[in-house]
C-alpha cells in the first residue's frame, strides 16, 4: 500500500456578531515513517454558560498533552493509544469540572477528535460538533461521522413555542457523561470535516458537499468557503473548521 499523504488546513473565526471566540481547536501531523499521522480536534465552548472560552481552551491543551505524551511514547501502539485518547476525554472532563468549581462558574465544551493513525481513521467525540467524510470522485457523497449528543425541545419565548436544539452530553457538565468513537479505514481521495455548528445550522449536507467538490480538494479553500458561505448565510454563531484531504 502507498504511503497515505495528510493536506490539512484550518479556520477559526468570531463569526459576524460574537466578541468573543470561544472555539478552540489544533491540527497536527507527523511522518512515522510508514504512515502519515495526526489529530484534527475542533472544541465548542458552550455559550449559554460563563467562560466557555476556558472550557475549550483545556479540551485541546489536554488533546495537546496526549500528543505528546502518549501518543509520542506510544505510536506502535494502536489500541493502547485508542483507548488512551478516551481517557484524554474523560480527564479533560474532569479539569473543566474542578476549574468551574475552583472559580464558581458553570463552564462546558463539546469536542470532536480525528485521529489518523497507521491509515485508519479514529474518532473520539462528545456533543454537537461534527465530523464529516467526503468521498468519491463520479458519484461524491458525504457522511456524518459524529453522532450529536442534543435533542430538540419545545420553550416558550414571549408567548410563543420556539424549537431549540439543547446539548444532552459534553465535557465539563457532570462526572459521568456519553462519548461516541468509531475506527475506519483511510482511503485516497477522501476529505474529513471537523467543524462547530457554526458551520453546519444554515448549511444542509447537500450544500456542504458542494462547497467541498467546488475546492478540488484545496484544504485551504475548502476551509475559506465554508467560512465565508455561513457568514453570508448569517450564522450569528462562532465558526471553525478543519480540512483534512487524504492522497498518495
Amino acid at each position: 500500500m502507498k504511503k497515505r499523504r495528510l493536506d490539512v488546513a484550518g479556520i477559526s473565526d468570531a463569526g459576524i456578531v460574537k466578541e468573543v471566540n470561544q472555539d478552540s481547536f489544533v491540527f497536527k501531523v507527523v511522518d512515522t515513517g510508514d504512515y502519515y499521522s495526526g489529530i484534527f480536534a475542533v472544541a465548542d465552548g458552550v455559550g449559554g454558560l460563563e467562560k466557555g472560552e476556558v472550557a475549550s481552551a483545556v479540551a485541546i491543551s489536554n488533546l495537546n498533552k496526549w500528543w505528546e505524551h502518549e501518543f509520542k511514547s506510544h505510536y506502535q501502539d494502536q489500541p493502547y493509544l485508542v483507548k488512551s485518547l478516551i481517557t484524554m476525554l474523560k480527564t479533560a472532563n474532569l479539569e473543566i469540572i474542578r476549574l468551574g468549581q475552583a472559580e464558581g462558574v458553570k463552564m462546558a465544551t463539546t469536542m470532536s477528535v480525528l485521529f489518523i493513525h497507521m491509515n485508519q481513521a479514529i474518532i473520539a467525540h462528545v456533543g454537537d460538533s461534527r465530523i464529516y467524510k467526503a468521498s468519491g470522485l463520479i458519484s461524491p457523497k458525504i457522511l456524518q461521522l459524529t453522532q450529536d449528543h442534543s435533542c430538540f425541545i419545545n420553550r416558550e419565548v414571549n408567548g410563543r413555542l420556539v424549537r431549540k436544539n439543547v446539548l444532552t452530553d459534553c465535557l465539563g457538565n457532570k462526572e459521568e457523561f456519553k462519548y461516541f468513537s468509531t475506527m475506519e479505514p483511510i482511503n485516497k481521495n477522501e476529505s474529513y470535516i471537523i467543524c462547530s455548528d457554526g458551520i453546519y445550522k444554515t448549511m444542509n449536507d447537500k450544500e456542504l458537499l458542494k462547497v467541498i467538490r467546488s475546492a478540488k480538494n484545496d484544504v485551504q479553500a475548502i476551509c475559506s468557503s465554508l467560512t465565508d458561505k455561513v457568514k453570508s448565510n448569517g450564522e450569528t454563531d462562532n465558526i471553525s473548521v478543519i480540512a483534512v484531504h487524504v492522497s498518495e
